[in-house]
This record gives structure tokens, C-alpha cells and sequence, in this order.
């Protein structure tokens, strides 16, 4: 029988007493384990087994317990990887994993989470050139009035890393992932629009489109209105790509689907910044801000519901605290903001150039 939910551990044990602990642990959970042998005539060993995805987390968490219980110090290190399957006739016998208190959705553990979040940070080199690539893109979808190639642009867009980073140091409690997350967004985010405008304002100064034409393809924008169903896309895509990762999931298409909320936007921003439109770059400025917040909103509460938080108690009660604050402070941005794009399609400016 083949299966393709499970995770490979390898401990690194460089005590004979833990060692024994942690075999002692494996033979009692029922799980089928190999220890190397001692070649090298020293104490380090290396332990080998396989469990499903949502195993790994509970049965960590066992050892560490064990070893505590013994009062022997924990020195080993953990290495969790992903294979494509395993196969083997004894993974039909669902009992042999049923005692390790696996509970609640079938969720790959917290190391896991935090190592493949902080592995979606692009680096920043090429960070910077896809998104100013997808901004010209989508300045030029906005300009042609083509939807398909503004799709284009949000396939380019390299947007999820970011959030997901952000939203997972959050409820990790890793302020220093969290803080290079954070400032990767603010760069994204102010260096689309710096090029789309850049970009839009050589269109305009050779005049490849007409002028005319401009105010009529800014109606692809329609993300304006109305600011309830804007923020439920942002927030579900928010939630969809917390899911994905947390779950081993494809985070492809989701990163698509939250490049469609920002990009459009950023490129119609940076065109009427261009033709001198301000209701209209006002309007989309305030979309990407309130899509951009309500996707880290929804993932970070998303990840908090899945189970994702510290260990310790302390860290955990300081963590809630935390994520209370930064959830407050998205909801009330969000909030003021939603009230910006009501008041401008209230008074009809924004309507009118977004051709809702």
C-alpha cells in the first residue's frame, strides 16, 4: 500500500541514555523505527521512522515528555522531510498510529510550518524583479484594457510568501521572521506601485495610448465596489493559502488568487497617478491596503484555529496577547479604510472612473 501524507524522522541522538528513552518510547507507541549502528565507535546514533504528517508534532512532543520524565538532558536534533510515497503493507494498519493522540485536522506540525514559510521568502534580488515585472504587466493590462493579460501579471506576482511568512511568525511567536516578512510586503507592495506609475508615466509621455482611451480602461478596475465583497476575497484568499500550507497543499494557485486581489489594483494606481486621476488612485490605493490586510488577517487567525501556537505556557499566553493586538490593529485599518472607499463611491467620483 502506497501513501503520500507521510514524513520521514530522523533523530540525531548523541547520548546512549536518551537513546534508549526514545526506542523505549517508539516500541511502546508501535511504530516501526532503526537505530545506525555505533561504526564509529562514539554515541551518536541515528533514529529512523516514519509516521503520517499529523503525527509528527504529537509524537515530538512524546519524546521530549519522555526524556524529561528520565531528567536526562535532550541533545538530539530533529530532521523531518517529505517523500514522495512510501509504500509498504503495513500502512493499511491505521491502529499502529492511533494511540499517539494525533487530534484535530490533518495539519503537518509546527517546525514543519514555521521551515516552509520561511522557505516561501524569495530572496529579495529576484523578489524585487518579478514583482516590478508584474506591475509593468499589469500596468500595461490596465492601459489595453485586456483582462487576460492582467491574469497574466497575477501568475507572475510572487505575493504569497510574504503574508504566509507573516501570519506564521505571528502565531510561532518568531519576531525576526515576522519582521523580514513585514518589510518584504511594505517593499513589494511600494515598489509595484513606483513602477507601475514609472512605467504608466513613459506610456503616456510617447503616447501609446491615447489619452481618451485611458479613463475608459480604467473601468477594468472594479475592485472598489462593493468594499463588503472585496474584503471577502482578500480574507478567504487569506484562509485558503493558511489552509494549503498548513495541510501540504498546493499554495500555487491560492498565491494567483492573492495576487488577483493586489496586482490589478497597483497597476490601475500607478496609471491614474499617471493621468492625473486622484479619486481613482485614491480608491485603488485604499484596495490594495484593505486586501493586503484582510489576507494576513484571515491567515493568521486561520493558523491560531488549526492549533498553531508556542509550546511553552508562557510564550503561549504572551503570543494570544500579541495576536490580539495585531488582529485589533487589521481589523480597525481594515475598518477605516473600508469607510474611505464608501465615501468615495458615495460621492460618485470613484464610480464613475471605475465605470461600476
Amino acid at each position: 500500500m502506497a501513501r503520500e501524507d507521510m514524513r520521514k524522522v530522523e533523530l540525531v541522538v548523541m547520548d546512549r541514555e536518551v537513546l534508549s528513552g526514545i526506542t523505549t518510547l517508539l516500541d511502546d507507541e508501535g511504530i516501526d523505527f532503526a537505530v545506525s549502528d555505533h561504526s564509529d565507535g562514539g554515541d551518536a546514533a541515528l533514529v529512523v521512522f516514519m509516521v503520517p504528517a499529523n503525527a509528527v508534532e504529537p509524537i515530538q512532543d512524546r519524546i521530549d515528555g519522555a526524556l524529561d520524565d528520565m531528567g536526562v538532558g535532550n541533545d538530539t536534533y530533529t530532521v523531518v522531510s517529505d517523500p514522495e510515497a512510501v509504500v509498504s503493507p503495513r500502512l493499511d494498519v491505521r491502529e499502529q498510529y492511533g494511540n499517539m493522540g494525533a487530534e484535530g485536522p490533518e495539519r503537518i506540525s509546527r517546525d514543519e510550518l514555521h521551515s516552509t514559510a520561511a522557505d516561501m521568502l524569495p530572496d529579495g534580488t529576484i523578489y524585487g524583479i518579478l514583482t516590478a515585472i508584474a506591475a509593468v504587466v499589469a500596468t500595461s493590462g490596465v492601459l489595453l484594457g485586456s483582462m487576460s493579460v492582467l491574469v497574466g501579471s497575477m501568475v507572475i506576482a510572487p505575493l504569497i510568501g510574504p503574508p504566509m511568512a507573516t501570519s506564521v511568525s505571528t502565531v510561532l511567536d518568531d519576531q525576526r521572521l515576522f519582521t523580514r516578512a513585514a518589510k518584504l510586503q511594505v517593499v513589494g507592495i511600494g515598489l509595484a506601485i513606483v513602477t507601475a506609475l514609472i512605467f504608466a508615466l513613459f506610456v503616456k509621455q510617447t503616447a501609446l495610448v491615447p489619452n481618451a482611451e485611458v479613463t475608459q480602461n480604467l473601468q477594468l478596475n472594479n475592485y472598489a465596489q462593493p468594499t463588503l465583497l472585496l474584503i471577502t476575497v482578500a480574507v478567504g484568499s487569506g484562509v485558503a493559502g493558511a489552509i494549503s500550507l498548513a495541510t501540504s497543499g498546493e499554495v500555487e494557485l491560492v498565491g494567483v488568487m492573492m495576487a488577483a486581489a493586489l496586482v490589478p489594483p497597483m497597476g490601475v494606481m500607478g496609471v491614474a497617478i499617471a493621468w492625473s486621476q486622484p479619486t481613482a488612485a485614491l480608491g485603488s490605493g485604499a484596495v490594495v491596503l484593505v486586501n493586503l490586510l484582510s489576507i494576513n488577517l484571515g491567515a493568521t487567525i486561520s493558523l491560531w484555529y488549526l492549533g498553531y501556537h508556542p509550546r511553552g505556557w508562557t510564550d503561549l499566553r504572551d503570543t494570544r496577547s500579541t495576536i490580539l493586538k495585531r488582529v485589533l490593529v487589521l481589523i480597525g485599518m481594515i475598518g477605516s479604510l473600508a469607510v474611505v472607499l464608501s465615501s468615495l463611491a458615495g460621492h460618485g467620483g470613484l464610480t464613475r472612473l471605475m465605470g461600476v
